[in-house]
């Protein structure tokens, strides 16, 4: 077999195979009508893409085939997997992998198991999805609030009552945790032999109590007779009571000066409960400067003004994260020249709609173009001999491009040099013609141009041609060349993984 044939039953695969994931993953093949559709309403569906997941119980059951508007809510169109069972009542929510992640159709399975839906029902039951602006709103309207009760407790404890209360709680607090301190440290031993006293005492009653309990019925017994006694006694009682009020008093006017002294210590005592209060009063003249943390927190509404920078920050980087774009293609041209086929694998990072970051990796059957001088003696006679050649085949590329309109300004390294470059894109971004011009250095040889035009057949299919080397006239470097190649993007990748059976 040739080397044509070969050629031509290689590019001939290649296209089969293109040809059909193009049609598997495109909303019109044939191929991807499989299963069957359901719909479901929600009143929003921010977030959500076509070819979106669609799940039960967090296996993946089908893809989201469409969105559209209906009214003012979102219906989604579901397209099931074929053998998949939903039943009735089934509630359909939307759901997000992670903080960031992309977000799916989460179907809840009802319980009745006995009636599914049919080929183009519909899930009634849905659960709102839960709004990251919203969560927002409500940890700024939080903020607010606390800023509020900061403000409040400034009012209460910034006044002149308000500070001497504080300080009078704070003496007394200080004084009696000073006191309690003293008692325990003290005293931690005995409180301990208290304790288990205590226990011992009340498993003892517990003995007593179940073992006599006819003797403890004759103690209440008695106990009812001696009040009787108690009763009839009473007026006898009262007279020694009085005698011992006397006898009381008598004790006291012997003790008058032990009494003075007593006094005197609590009269102590409230002194320095009244500098304890008088500290706390400077301390609230502080917080009500602003001096301190606390001072800050009550005056200052930095806290609040911080928090909702960072609220606004997370919220930036949401809205960033989902505007990225990210673009795979590969390219294979045949040149005419060298009878070789040229390979291209680029990854194109698109943060905007007019402006893309281009990496990329060249397989070049030519090669860098150089030559070497030597001199070599034959037969006595000095000669000049100069080797030219090709190496280093594998190059790379890195570019940042910028839109204007239907013109796009590209500059940066190409194929491992120094390069800019020019897109123009007519009928509907659908033909792009180019010209690409680098390694401006080349010893004996004017920069390397090259003049192209692609095409897309189908959404992720394109064919190109042109001129490579367009000013090299000499040394056979200009070549015509013809190829195709492949692009996905990042939501037409997921859809492809999704779609390859994997067998274990």
């Amino acid at each position: 077999m040739s080397r044509e044939a070969r050629v031509g039953i290689f590019v001939l695969l290649g296209l089969i195979v293109l040809t059909f994931f193009t049609f598997r993953v495109s909303k019109w093949g044939l191929i991807a009508e499989k299963g069957y559709r359901l719909t479901v309403d929600f009143d929003t569906a921010s977030g959500l893409e076509p070819k979106s997941d669609v799940k039960m119980a967090g296996v993946p059951i089908g893809k989201v085939e469409e969105i559209q508007l209906v009214g003012t809510r979102a219906r989604l169109v579901l397209r099931i997997h074929q053998g998949i069972r939903i039943p009735i009542d089934s509630m359909g929510s939307i759901q997000t992998q992670g903080l960031l992640g992309e977000k799916y159709v989460e179907i809840l399975p009802g319980k009745d198991t006995q009636r599914n839906l049919p080929a183009g029902g519909q899930v009634a039951n849905t659960l709102s999805p839960t709004n990251l602006d919203e969560m927002v709103r409500k940890l700024s309207a939080i903020g607010d609030d606390v800023k509020k009760f900061t403000e409040s407790l400034s009012g209460t404890f910034g006044t002149e009552e308000g500070k001497k209360a504080l300080g009078d709680i704070l003496r007394d607090v200080r004084a009696t945790t000073a006191s309690l301190r003293t008692v325990v440290q003290g005293n931690e031993q005995r409180f301990e032999r208290i304790l288990a006293n205590v226990d011992r005492l009340s498993a003892d009653l517990s003995d007593i109590s179940a073992a006599n309990k006819e003797d403890v019925r004759a103690t209440i017994a008695n106990l009812r007779a001696f009040s009787d006694t108690l009763k009839s006694e009473a007026p006898g009682l009262v007279r020694k009571l009085e005698e011992m009020s006397e006898r009381v008093s008598g004790v006291v006017g012997d003790n008058r000066e032990n009494l003075k002294e007593s006094i005197k210590n609590l009269k102590a005592a409230s002194a320095r409960l009244d500098n304890t209060l008088d500290a706390a009063g400077k301390v609230m003249a502080k917080i009500d400067r602003g001096e301190g943390t606390l001072g800050k927190l009550v005056n200052d509404n930095a806290a609040h003004v911080s928090l909702t920078d960072t609220l606004d920050g997370i919220n930036r980087y949401v809205r960033k994260t989902e505007q990225l774009k990210t673009f795979v293609d590969y390219r294979l041209e045949w040149q005419q020249g060298p009878s070789e086929f040229k390979h291209y694998v680029n990854l194109r990072l698109q943060p905007t709609a007019d402006k893309y970051y281009t990496i990329g990796v060249v397989d070049d059957p030519r090669g860098r173009f150089g030559s070497s001088t030597s001199t070599v003696t034959v037969n006595g006679t000095p000669t000049t001999i100069t080797e030219e050649k090709f190496d280093d085949k594998l190059k790379f590329s890195a570019l940042i491009a910028r839109r204007f309109s239907g013109l796009t300004v590209k500059g940066g390294v190409i194929e491992s040099t120094g390069g800019l470059g020019l897109d123009y894109e007519l009928m509907k971004n659908r033909l792009t013609l180019g010209a690409d011009a680098w390694d401006f250095s080349r010893k004996d040889l004017p920069p390397h141009l090259k003049l192209y035009g692609n095409y897309d057949i189908v959404k992720n299919l394109f064919v190109t041609g042109g001129v490579d080397d367009v000013l090299a006239t000499e040394r056979n470097l200009r070549t015509l060349f013809l190829g195709f190649g492949i692009k996905f993007a990042d939501e037409d990748l997921k859809t492809i993984l999704g779609a390859v059976p994997i067998k274990p």
